[in-house]
């Protein structure tokens, strides 16, 4: 893997540490939404006496054509939302793996309300070195890293092997 390659791992990675707060709060407004389609039914419309030039057999079927609709928009939202849960629990497989010192980080860095935490109340609050505190972001994104990605290390390891024979 090039050093640009790992680069945008880690970033990605990163974004998804940053998002996790969020992924539960966007698995809720799928339900939502997919309850919301489910007792929402248009139904039989009024009859339309238009002007046939000739016989049609174009048999347009309302009511057949808003079930099929709808079942793929719930089909949809219900692959999406398995999405989200699968990627909420990789994460929650990540930080499991965690050390304490980077579960700590974690919660501070990953898990606060505001947006960005600065970096000197990070370091007061952990009592580490500014180094240190690099290194331990490091550690941490490389352990998500192997939990969120696994099959990338795993073709990684076996072009090395491949190429070293």
């Amino acid at each position: 893997m090039t050093k640009e390659e790992y680069s945008e791992l880690f970033r990605k990675t990163e974004g998804k540490l940053f998002d996790y707060k969020r992924i539960k709060s966007a698995i809720e407004k799928i339900e939502l939404d997919i309850e919301e389609i489910k007792n929402e039914y248009i139904g039989c419309g009024a009859i339309g006496y238009e002007e046939r030039t000739g016989p049609t057999y174009n048999i347009s079927r309302l009511v057949e054509n808003e079930v099929i609709k709808k079942e793929q928009r719930i089909n949809y939202l219900e692959y999406r939302k398995r999405q989200k849960e699968i990627e909420k629990r990789k994460i929650e497989i990540a930080i499991n793996n965690f050390t304490l010192e980077q579960k700590e980080l974690f919660d501070i860095l990953y898990m606060s309300n505001r947006k960005r935490v600065p970096r000197y109340e990070i370091l007061d609050k952990m009592h580490i070195s500014k180094t240190t505190y690099y290194e331990l972001r490091e550690s941490l994104v490389r352990s998500a890293i192997n939990s969120i990605y696994p099959d990338i290390l795993e073709r990684e390891l076996f072009n090395n092997f491949t190429n070293s024979k």
